[in-house]
């Protein structure tokens, strides 16, 4: 065989744990949406507290009570996961979830009032299924259903109420979801899969540089990313020689992170890398939550694999109301736009992972809404010119000539500009242009 062939087949082999296992990284963020579900059930169980406010019962106690329990719990968690989770606590939250809508329901039977107040309380097991699913643990689903199920069972019994038809429908439901749980990760692996076999029948060198083009589309955000706080387009060139653009835009609680970076490195070993650094990103954003806290984070991991042979130059930004919060790691500047003036805004540090212990300092820049951020690497002006200074100017040349069209169009035209002819460059090349939504 080959020694072409033998890193190709390597790396398709083990791409798909390294999609399965950023997939799960990237599940831990689920518990964001698990607090805000303790939350509305604590809402509902107000409300059934005020509906049954007049009935001659302790009903309306017992759903204040568990509404406070919702709460705290709620408080508990949040706290909790700032510091950091994992599989345990993930399930650990989940059976406690559980449990608190088994005693729910317990609590009514106790008063004498169950199922003739309190049955609906049955459907909150169905959103801690849904969460549990919607982390892609499939042995999660099903413990939570089993221990759903048992529980239900057992309160039934005692109060002398048939079961049967409930634990069904929770039966069917749980078979759903196992399904739903299981079809991202399967979707993604097949995708890498189908990718890497693809580039290896191909053949050699156009095969490795198929390669590194699709599985950047795998690792990099969406060419076009549409949410409520911006409007992104991006466009990615791969080069014949190096691989180490990194490009992603992150959804978290306090809005979208935008990142771009370039670490160096060649072919498909710097895809490797490029992966597992999206593999640390996504796993220090769900965890850290200011800039300067994320390159403090992802500085430690880049030290801790290189020790300083490798730097990331990297731009990290999150738009808040009018204002920018802008973090600039040693990266080319990235260009704002507005109705009145163009500007660059400079690195405001240096690159990540030179140093053990270093300071990333993150300004706050006003950005009104409607204006645009174009961000690139140094492989967009490469064949123009190998100067960094003239490069610059060249894109802003190509910014000012195209400004009035739509962002695609003008991400588009500042990329085929910048790729005269049909010559591939040795240097993988990404342009984003980012619109601050209006409103947002």
């Amino acid at each position: 065989m080959s020694t072409n062939v033998i890193p190709i087949k390597h790396l398709k082999d083990a791409l798909p744990k390294q999609v399965d296992a950023a997939l799960d990284q990237h599940a831990m963020l689920a518990e964001g949406l698990a607090t805000r579900v303790r939350y509305l059930f604590a809402l509902l169980f107000i409300l059934s507290s005020v509906w049954t406010w007049n009935h001659h019962s302790n009903a309306r106690y017992i759903y204040l009570a568990f509404a406070g329990i919702w709460i705290i719990f709620a408080l508990v968690v949040s706290r909790l996961m700032k510091s950091g989770t994992s599989d345990a606590v993930v399930s650990r939250t989940t059976f406690i979830d559980t449990t608190i809508v088994h005693l729910a329901i317990l609590a009514f039977v106790q008063q004498g009032l169950f199922p003739k107040i309190g049955p609906g309380i049955f459907l909150c097991y169905f959103p801690v299924l849904a969460v549990a699913a919607n982390r892609y643990r499939i042995g999660l689903v099903l413990s939570t259903a089993i221990y759903a199920a048992a529980g239900y069972l057992a309160i039934s019994l005692y109060s002398g109420n048939s079961p049967w038809f409930r634990i069904a429908v929770l039966a069917v439901t749980t078979f759903v979801l196992i399904a739903g749980s299981r079809k991202p990760k399967t979707l993604v692996v097949d995708v890498a899969t189908t990718a890497m076999q693809d580039a290896y029948n191909s053949g050699f060198k156009n095969s490795e540089q198929e390669m590194s083009a699709r599985i950047h589309q795998i690792l990099m955000s969406p060419p076009i990313v549409d949410l409520p706080e911006i409007w992104s387009s991006s466009k990615h060139g791969v080069g014949s020689v190096t691989s180490g653009d990194c490009y992603q835009i992150f959804e978290t609680d306090q809005g979208p992170i935008f990142v771009i970076g370039d670490l160096p490195g060649n072919g498909l070993d710097a895809v490797a890398e490029v992966g597992r650094l999206n593999q640390a990103l996504t796993r220090i954003i769900s965890r850290a939550a200011g800039l300067s806290a994320i390159a403090q984070e992802l500085n430690q991991y880049l030290w801790e694999t290189y020790q300083g042979r490798k730097s990331f130059t990297c731009i990290l930004a999150r738009w808040h109301g009018e204002e920018l919060d802008y973090l600039n790691a040693g990266h080319l500047p990235a260009i704002q736009v507005g109705k009145q003036e163009r500007k660059q805004l400079p690195a405001t540090c240096g690159p990540l992972g030179l140093k053990e212990q270093d300071e990333f300092k993150m300004e706050v820049l006003p950005f009104p809404h409607r204006d645009l951020l174009v961000a690139f690497t140094d492989g967009l002006y490469a064949r123009l010119t190998a100067d960094r200074e003239k490069g610059i100017a060249e894109i802003e040349s190509f910014i000012d000539k195209f400004s009035g069209a739509e962002i695609t169009t003008l991400c588009h035209r500042i990329f085929d500009c910048a790729h005269p002819g049909f010559e591939q460059n040795k240097d993988d090349s990404t342009v984003v242009v980012i619109r601050r939504q209006p409103g947002a």
